[in-house]
């Protein structure tokens, strides 16, 4: 008998805890969500999206509204839809046990802007991804023009993401290997503004400051680039301190160990 009223008594006890288990649960699902506490980690302060921005998607897609109940909340669908985003790395949406939530966001970084013949306008970023431009923000990145000459005008954006022969093809690698450079060196990133693509010259850069052109050629590997631009580093430190900005009218790289500087 005392053994009978030990398992009844468990069984009550294991039966209330359930119970009071699926009720808690119940009332937790049917508690209202305020807005998510969202963390926009930017890299290098170019931003491409602000925390209303992202709000006012997941509200336009229906994946959000006022006072939405917990169990309303879909976290995977949310966090899938948001990663999915053209100016989005990385995302990461998850409920604490006080009940907010959170969407943990980092943005990607453009590097170089790419403006080819007809409509083909997009972005490089720091991994040698293309992206498309935001709607949200146009940032001020380096902008490569002149590449009608080496880009079909048939060609789209969407022919180029995957196709690696014709990346090459439009000089896409080249682009990266410049702008990389250019993006991690501080003078430098400030200095230039714009390179432009000829058949004769290949990429001449255009300066912030001075009136000269800095004719780089080629970028076929990455120390191609770094030796050119240690060659103009050179040039800027021992030679414009003393004949001042306004005297050349370009700066040539392209020979190996030797600056061709040209007098106005």
């Amino acid at each position: 008998m005392i053994r009978f009223l030990k398992i009844a008594l468990l069984v009550f006890i294991f039966g209330g805890t359930v119970f009071l288990l699926i009720a808690a649960n119940q009332k937790i699902a049917k508690q209202r969500l305020g807005a998510p506490i969202i963390n926009l980690n930017v890299q290098d302060g170019v931003t491409l999206l602000t925390e209303e921005e992202l709000l006012k998607e997941l509200y336009t897609l229906h994946l959000f509204r006022d006072s939405m109940s917990k169990s309303e909340l879909k976290i995977d669908e949310i966090e899938n839809y948001i990663e999915g985003m053209n100016e989005v790395l990385t995302a990461d949406v998850y409920m604490q046990l006080d009940n907010q939530w959170h969407i943990d966001v980092k943005t990607r970084r453009p590097i170089a802007r790419i403006m080819g013949s007809g409509n083909v306008d997009f972005y490089i970023d720091n991994d040698y991804k293309l992206m498309r431009l935001s709607p949200y923000s146009k940032p001020k990145i380096l902008a490569f023009t002149g590449l009608e000459e080496v880009m079909s005008t048939k060609t789209e954006y969407n022919d180029l993401i995957n196709n690696d022969s014709l990346k090459t093809i439009c000089k896409l690698d080249q682009i990266y290997r410049i702008s990389k450079y250019v993006c991690n060196d501080a003078f430098y990133n400030a200095q230039i503004v714009q390179v432009h693509y000829t058949l004769n010259d290949g990429f001449v850069l255009i300066p912030r400051v001075g009136k000269h052109r800095i004719i780089f050629g080629e970028a076929e590997s990455e120390q191609m680039v770094v030796d050119k631009f240690k060659k103009l580093t050179t040039f800027y430190d021992e030679v414009i301190p003393y004949e001042g900005w306004s005297k050349y009218e370009s700066i040539n790289l392209k020979f190996k160990d030797q600056i061709v500087a040209k007098k106005k």
